[in-house]
């Protein structure tokens, strides 16, 4: 359901390109025998043997110029090349339910704080490509050796027609397939355990550039450096599987890709426009503003075509065929709700039907993929030092404490609204969030903001009214703001102990400010009683308590109520209300003014 450019090859490209398509087969079983990642071994001996695919594919190539012909503006020649890819079947793999399948992936929100902080700080945002990463992952003997575990054996066979081929390359001239397989020295792409075995290696080489990773995202890492009696952050990276997203000085920046390039060869660095993880980056060279979107990818999504949507009923539920075919697009549109901070809800309301969806499920999808063509949207990151100072009905909160004015120039927001619907057979609770990172550390004045995540999502307890729905959706969300408030500590005073990090929890005092908006009135009163007492549902006295505790032990700076018309995350809950809000704060065009808080606690 999206139309890529490098699209995998068709049967008829490949009766087409015969050569082709050999050259690359053969060089990529070089690359194989050139890392050392296969070897011989009887059959007789052998076990755990599994087969094995190509995946062929069309790729950009461009031609590499020199420097001085890039000073002058010349620029290489782009062609289209087809490149192998040799895939092992790893579920065939009989020992892939007794190994730890961890895949080194950086979170969502770890990339959205490293952008956020190359505004605020000016830096260069830069992106890397470790080539042919999982054929460079440690052996199984490293594995064992490293972990204690059993050394694990995956052999595999090759397609007859690769046979020729492999006989031309330097210890395989005399390999029989009827009594030898290919032992895997190491584990080959589509094995099971290849990504924890790339991830542990490249974590050897980023330890050994000093980078520390984060307690809460390992993928996510650090380098400071001492500056008197405190630390100074110089670098930041994340770490997406082979995928490498750096900020920093330029010089350490330039000193931790040589070191990485020394264990795993050359990389191509790209230097303020580029796509990561599916998000295309593009950052001004002089303000170092920089916007995420997915715009090229949502052009290419296609809407659903099938005679079902025009001769059925609405009502009628979908075929075999057409449920596939929404259950892809489906997919693909919800990859958007990367950077999509006004769509989300919507497609978590057609994700409730995935498994048995109607004609109109479809026809509303299509009308979504539609909207989002016409009207394209970008997350927007701009510099804090442009914020406005523009009080917040101050005069309305006699008894709020600001903070004081020592530590980082910033404070987290987290902005929480909840939905319930009661029905007859079932009802619907939803929560929504946005967690902001914004300018100054009075959380009563308005300006710069930074998205550092947001969610549309059920909640995972029952509720049985708006009350419950509100309480137990503030809860969730202070929840994961603590993660955000933890990160934004690590980066401002360098990554606490565990020991250090549970005292945070328990005591507070973070690096930087934090504080809870809510537009139900009702459990802002709970929270905030001289004395607590049990609501209706005695059941939800703990959760009062808890939202308490954490203002009281100053862990929560602040509970704030606003008015429901203010609420920015109405949005992610109700589709019926404008997405203003939400594309005013994910998509600014000059700082805005954010209108927040009647009362607040502390």
């Amino acid at each position: 359901m999206v139309e890529r450019e490098d699209a995998n090859l068709t049967p008829d490209d490949i009766r087409k390109h015969p050569t082709e398509v050999s050259a690359a087969m053969l060089t990529e079983l070089g690359t194989w025998n050139k890392m050392s990642c296969m070897s011989r071994k009887s059959r007789q001996t052998a076990r755990n043997i599994v087969d094995c695919r190509w995946v062929l594919k069309w790729k950009k190539d461009i031609t590499p110029v020199s420097a001085e012909e890039a000073a002058r503006g010349v620029q290489g020649v782009t062609r289209w090349v087809i490149r192998a890819r040799l895939t092992i079947r790893g579920f065939k793999d009989t020992g892939k339910g007794e190994v730890d399948t961890y895949a080194g992936t950086s979170q969502r929100y770890s990339q959205r704080v490293l952008v956020s902080e190359a505004v605020i700080r000016r830096w260069a945002l830069c992106t890397a490509d470790i080539a042919k990463a999982f054929l460079q992952a440690v052996t199984y003997e490293e594995l064992a050796a490293t972990t204690g575990e059993p050394l694990r054996e995956v052999n595999f066979t090759l397609p007859a027609y690769n046979v020729p081929q492999l006989r031309t390359l330097k210890g395989f001239e005399s390999f029989n397939p009827a009594t030898e397989v290919l032992h895997c020295d190491k584990p080959g792409t589509g094995s099971v355990d290849a990504p924890r075995c790339f991830s542990m290696k490249l974590s050897k080489v980023t330890n050994k550039c000093g980078l520390v990773p984060s307690n809460i995202d390992p993928e996510l890492c650090y380098l400071h450096k001492k500056s008197g009696d405190n630390l100074v952050l110089v670098a930041i990276m994340t770490k997406h599987v082979d995928d490498l997203k750096v900020a920093g000085e330029p010089e350490v920046v330039l000193q931790i890709m040589k070191m990485i390039e020394e264990t795993f060869g050359s990389m191509k660095l790209i230097w303020h426009e580029f796509t990561n993880c599916g998000v295309r980056h593009i950052q001004d060279k002089t303000t170092f503003e920089c916007s995420l979107d997915q715009t090229e990818y949502i052009s290419g999504l296609k809407t659903i075509s099938h005679d079902e949507i025009r001769g059925k009923s609405s009502n009628s539920y979908c075929e075999p065929l057409l449920h596939t075919l929404y259950q892809s697009l489906l997919g693909a549109v919800a990859f958007t709700s990367l950077t999509r901070v006004d769509i989300i809800v919507f497609v978590v309301a057609l994700q409730r039907h995935t498994h048995k969806p109607q004609v109109i499920h479809v026809k509303r999808l299509n009308a979504l993929v539609r909207w989002m063509q016409a009207n394209p949207r970008k997350l927007m990151y701009r510099s804090f030092n442009k914020a406005s100072k523009v009080s917040l009905h101050s005069e309305a909160l006699p008894r709020a404490i600001k903070p004081s004015l020592s530590g980082p120039f910033q404070h987290l927001k987290v902005i929480a609204d909840s939905s319930f619907k009661k029905e007859e057979e079932k009802g619907h609770s939803l929560r929504g969030v946005l967690h902001l990172r914004c300018a100054g550390r009075d959380y009563t004045q308005g300006g710069t903001v930074h998205i550092l995540d947001f969610a549309t999502k059920a909640l995972r307890l029952v509720t049985r009214s708006t009350y419950s729905s509100e309480l137990l959706g503030a809860c969730d969300s202070i929840d994961h703001g603590l993660m955000l408030l933890y990160i934004l500590h690590e980066i401002h005073s360098g990554v606490p102990t565990k020991h250090e990090a549970k005292l945070l929890r328990e005591r507070g005092r973070f690096a930087v400010p934090c504080v809870l908006y809510i537009d139900a009135l009702s459990v802002y009163a709970s929270a905030t009683a001289t004395y607590i007492k049990a609501p209706a549902e005695k059941g939800l006295l703990s959760h009062v308590q808890y939202l308490r505790e954490l203002m009281d032990n100053r862990v929560l700076d602040a509970l704030a109520w606003q008015d429901t018309r203010d609420m920015a995350a109405d949005g992610l809950t109700k589709g019926s209300v404008e997405r203003l809000s939400l594309i005013h704060i994910s998509e600014p065009t000059r700082p805005r003014l954010i209108s927040y808080a009647v009362f607040c606690l502390k």
